[in-house]
């Protein structure tokens, strides 16, 4: 699953024993009581709670702060890396 567009990853995946989560994030933090643990540095988003029993299954991973080195200023051009795995070719071949 690749979430896109405008998703806040920080309150999707939440590291909630993180001070500098709420610090940073006086008004965006969700609030604790609504966060569901995974482990004792993340949780997730009370709209997430269904994934949560694949992840106490082991069929769900998570795998945070993706990205590519020296990402470009375009979000388009960003997305077409992402899509291909090719940062430095322009390809039509899909």
């Amino acid at each position: 699953m690749s979430l896109s567009g405008g998703n806040d990853g920080l309150n999707t995946v939440i590291p909630y024993n993180n001070s500098k989560y709420r610090d940073y994030r006086p008004s965006l933090s969700i609030a604790s009581e609504s966060i569901i643990p995974i482990n004792d540095q993340l949780g997730l988003h009370p709209a997430m709670a269904p994934l949560k029993k694949y992840w106490d299954e082991g069929h769900l991973a998570i795998i945070v702060g993706v990205g590519y080195p020296n990402g470009s200023l375009s979000h388009f051009r960003s997305m077409d890396i992402w899509a291909t795995c090719e940062p430095d070719e322009l390809g039509l071949t899909g």
